[in-house]
């Protein structure tokens, strides 16, 4: 996988083009089940989400939206039913087209480290004019021009040296850094203001 699991670090190649990819997602029926619960989490979901069209899942917690998320992505397995994004299974679609799928988790990995290593982790190359654009997007750019180190200053173990707001915003960074054509929030905008959350969902 590529950090669409934002947690393990890998060597890859930056791709930013995605031809071919066509961000659309598919979901027939599907269900799943963890193995100590005695009633389904998901049980015959079916959902279709165009290119361009913006999906909220909402309910209340435990209903199992971040399952329905890890489905998507392919970090589980349905029990039942079909799941595809631009015409194949996550795991095939997300091998064919590196970094056109990002997801941003509800608790994001912030690796110790500095900010620009964080925008382009997992990468072996760091092209600077997408990580400026990524924190353009994730509106943190005037915050990382404030500091005397710029995108080279360290965000501590854990990014304790930040707040959780620009954590999060590091985390849409990184996820945007591959200028993906699928983006995936698992209510990553949780600990952001309302004039930056709409800044960024537009």
């Amino acid at each position: 996988l590529s950090p669409i699991t934002d947690r393990v670090s890998v060597t890859q190649k930056l791709e930013v083009d995605h031809k071919g990819f066509k961000p659309s997602v598919s979901l027939m029926e599907v269900g799943f089940s963890y193995s100590n619960s005695a009633e389904p989490t998901l049980s015959n979901v079916s959902l279709e989400v165009s290119p361009g069209s913006q999906v909220a899942i909402v309910g209340s917690s435990g209903a199992g939206k971040s399952t329905l998320v890890d489905l998507i992505l392919g970090l589980r397995g349905n029990e039942t039913g079909k799941i595809f994004i631009g015409g194949l299974i996550p795991g095939e679609a997300i091998k064919k087209w590196p970094g056109a799928i990002s997801y941003v988790p509800q608790n994001v990995y912030v690796s110790d480290s500095t900010i620009l290593s964080n925008v382009a982790f997992g990468y072996e190359v760091i092209c600077m004019d997408l990580a400026w654009e990524a924190l353009e997007i994730a509106q943190l750019s005037e915050f990382v021009k404030s500091l005397p180190l710029g995108v080279h200053t360290p965000v501590g173990e854990g990014g304790n040296m930040i707040s959780g707001g620009e954590r999060q915003r590091l985390g849409i960074a990184r996820a945007l850094y591959t200028k993906p054509k699928l983006l995936i929030l698992d209510e990553a905008t949780s600990s952001l203001d309302a004039q930056t959350e709409v800044a960024i969902s537009g």
